[in-house]
């Protein structure tokens, strides 16, 4: 029973964004068996996640200098407040853990259960009620979209660099750590999306194609960010490939929608195969060149609401390849 509940334990802290590291572990050495320091492992993880986070920020927001003055200081009371927590949380986990281990009635354990979880949740909202002001600051800075990238691109990155650590010092954990933890709403976005709308109509309002390409892109960005996969101008490029489907939809009576569709697919499979290409993954040829294919397959002069098919097919392939790089970066050693 106690072993249930420590795994259990680290595969929904995990989940959660203010994950703290176990306790002392033994770290698995074909010559032998080394202790790994929590207090170690504590200091290397914070030091980690500061300096990756706050450089990533910086880049992927594209501060000014101005912007980074106000922004570094805004990041650093962030820190500390969310390690606050974080040390809270961990000291919870740690004292239900010991409560586990008693020689406990199941009405007893049942009850230690129900209030580890209440106090549990109660540490998520003031994680949340920490957002919500820092949140606030970082407006005031640098405009409230970018407050929010910067949100998204912290539980991106910091899922990404503890599941990298948890699989360090404890490597016979890392089935239950997925890599795709830190991407995978957008991903869930786009697969729910398709789901529910792949057998619909591409009407002439084109919300359809507009959707499909949002959700798709917004999923390779996401991965992108998350496993560190270097693609030529994707900002750029995805604002390009927006802007063309934007235009489906404001100019619905223009008869260049085709056109415009095919341009727009073309540069997302261009897009999606640099990230398929990428050394760590096994490109899928077929699909790639499959993808490239269907966009080109649409023809100009015929109304893309009379290509239906081919605009199914390509987010059909598109799924397949997205899928599989998940399920490479998954199995990823």
């Amino acid at each position: 029973m106690t072993k249930f509940f420590q795994m259990l334990l680290l595969v929904t802290a995990l989940s959660l964004p203010a994950f703290g590291q176990q306790v002392t572990k033994k770290a698995v050495n074909r010559s032998s068996s080394l202790e790994t320091k929590s207090e170690d492992v504590d200091r290397y993880v914070e030091a980690k996640l500061y300096v990756g986070t706050r450089s990533q920020a910086v880049k992927a927001l594209n501060l000014t200098e101005e912007e980074t003055m106000g922004f570094t200081p805004i990041y650093e009371d962030y820190v500390k407040e969310r390690k606050e927590i974080d040390m809270r949380r961990k000291a919870l986990i740690e004292e239900y853990r010991d409560e586990m281990k008693e020689d406990d009635t199941a009405r007893d354990e049942e009850n230690e259960t129900a209030d580890f979880i209440e106090n549990f949740w109660e540490l998520d909202i003031d994680m949340m009620r920490l957002k919500k002001n820092m949140f606030d600051r970082f407006e005031d800075v640098m405009g409230s979209q970018r407050a929010l990238d910067f949100f998204t691109m912290e539980d991106m990155f910091t899922a990404r660099a503890k599941r990298s650590m948890i699989r360090e010092a404890m490597p016979s954990m890392r089935i239950y750590v997925p890599v795709n933890v830190s991407y995978e709403q957008p991903l869930n976005n786009f697969s729910d999306w398709k789901k529910i709308n792949i057998d619909g109509e591409v009407g002439l309002s084109h919300d359809f194609t507009y959707n499909g390409l949002e959700k798709l892109l917004t999923a390779a960005e996401s991965m992108t960010t998350a496993e560190g996969i270097e693609v030529e101008n994707f900002d750029t490029r995805k604002k390009e490939i927006m802007m063309k489907a934007e235009n489906l939809k404001q100019n619905w009576k223009s008869l260049k929608h085709a056109d415009m569709a095919r341009e727009a697919f073309t540069m997302t499979a261009d897009v999606l195969g640099e990230v398929a290409r990428d050394s760590r993954f096994e490109a899928r040829t077929p699909w790639i060149e499959k993808l490239s294919n269907t966009a080109e397959m649409i023809k100009p002069d015929v109304k893309l609401t009379d290509q239906a098919n081919t605009v199914y097919t390509f987010f059909d392939t598109a799924e397949m390849i997205v899928n599989d790089l998940v399920k490479q970066a998954n199995d990823m050693k």
